[in-house]
C-alpha cells in the first residue's frame, strides 16, 4: 500500500495534499494491495493454524461462527480473491504489451 508521511517539516497546503494524494492513489497497484492482503492472511493462518481457503469454505458453511476476527479474515480473503482475479485479467494485456 502506498503511504504518505507528513511532518511539521513538510506541511502541505490543501491543494498540495490533494495532488500528492491523487498521485499516490494513481501509483498504488492491485499487486501492492494483494501483497498487503497476503501478509494479513498469513497472520490469520499462523494464528489459527489453517489455510485461508479451508477457513473460508468452513466459514461460508457456517462452521466457524461469527466472531469478529473470523468476519475480518473472510473479508480479507474475499478482497484477496478479487485482487487475484484483477491481476489474472490484466496479465494477457501486459504480456501482449511486452
Amino acid at each position: 500500500m502506498a503511504k504518505i508521511t507528513i511532518t511539521k517539516e513538510n506541511l502541505l497546503t490543501p491543494a498540495e495534499f490533494k495532488a500528492l494524494l491523487e498521485q499516490t492513489v494513481a501509483r498504488s497497484s492491485t499487486l501492492d494491495d494483494m501483497l498487503g492482503l497476503l501478509r494479513e492472511l498469513v497472520a490469520y493462518e499462523d494464528k489459527y493454524n489453517m489455510g485461508s481457503d479451508v477457513f473460508y469454505a468452513r466459514f461460508m458453511r457456517g462452521e466457524m461462527g461469527d466472531d469478529l476476527p473470523f468476519i475480518m479474515w473472510a473479508g480479507q480473503y474475499e478482497l484477496y480473491l478479487e485482487a487475484k482475479q484483477e491481476i489474472a485479467s490484466q496479465l494477457p494485456k501486459v504480456l501482449v504489451a511486452v
